[in-house]
């Protein structure tokens, strides 16, 4: 891997991190259609350098309410109650809502592990991401906020983000689509989706320590992890930023359709053996 493909896949996971278009898959599929040979294995270390600039962009644009919601946890633990504060009720569901999803990505991990990487797979959950958005848009009622969440509504919305293990299924997606079946507008779905993305992108990034110490050693320069680092870090904040204020007046078809669209063309290119 040299520094432009590095800079070029880092602006492809701040981007697809956020959008409900699937991370993995794109950093799958995009090197597969360049034609790029890029060994995910020896470049490990890369791929958690650019989960963790993803981590800065949400850390840096939800700083004020991330500085709230510890406050307001801590406070629910000294004085041992919750009450009617949102931020404190927020702070336990984000913990409550990784719980689930620990479990399925684990489970998932488990059983599917060796066979996660294939662009065919990519592309039929690609087309399940796209299905499941355009169900929440038809099925959601979008009128609820954070703070009219129930107990069952962030088991589910943190189910669903434990199946983002799998290549293709965008983890934004699935938990704003979950947040639509459960009844909150785009926009708060969307934010409490980011919000649960800094305890998974954490832990997934402890998970891979380990692989992140041996892989450096089979990149060139530190200069490459940087490049991908920034990268995904300014390109995640800013569509974060755009993506919510989207939000706020469009609905999630046009990620379906794209979805579909790639799903589809590379299912095609790859039974044409275009694609290999």
């Amino acid at each position: 891997m040299n520094v432009i493909q590095a800079t070029i896949l880092g602006i492809v996971q701040g981007l697809t991190e956020f959008l409900p278009i699937s991370s993995s898959g794109h950093l799958l599929l995009f090197p597969f259609y360049m034609g790029w040979k890029i060994n995910t294995v020896q470049n490990i270390s890369f791929y958690v350098v650019v989960h963790l600039g993803t981590l800065m962009a949400v850390l840096t644009f939800f700083n004020k309410d991330i500085k709230q919601l510890v406050i307001a946890f801590f406070k629910s633990i000294g004085e041992r109650k919750i009450g009617g504060d949102p931020y404190r009720r927020v702070a336990w569901f984000l913990i409550i809502g990784t719980i689930p999803a620990g479990v399925v990505f684990i489970l998932i991990n488990k059983l599917l592990k060796d066979t996660l990487e294939s662009p065919t797979l990519v592309s039929i959950f690609l087309l399940a991401t796209g299905i499941l958005l355009i169900s929440s848009e038809l099925m959601g009622k979008r009128k609820a906020t954070a703070k009219d969440m129930r107990l069952s509504d962030v088991l589910f919305i943190g189910f669903t983000q434990g199946l983002s293990i799998l290549p293709g299924i965008s983890r934004s997606g699935s938990t704003i689509a979950a947040g639509l079946f459960r009844g909150l507008t785009r926009e708060e779905a969307a934010r409490f989706s980011f919000l649960l993305s800094i305890p998974a992108i954490i832990a997934g990034a402890l998970e891979d320590f380990k692989g992140l110490m041996q892989g450096a050693a089979h990149l060139n320069s530190a200069v490459i992890l940087a490049a991908g680092f920034i990268a995904a870090a300014v390109t995640g904040y800013f569509a974060i930023k755009y993506f919510i204020d989207y939000l706020k007046k469009h609905s999630l078809y046009v990620f379906a359709f794209y979805c579909f669209a790639i799903g589809a063309t590379t299912l095609v290119l790859i039974s044409l053996k275009v694609l290999s």
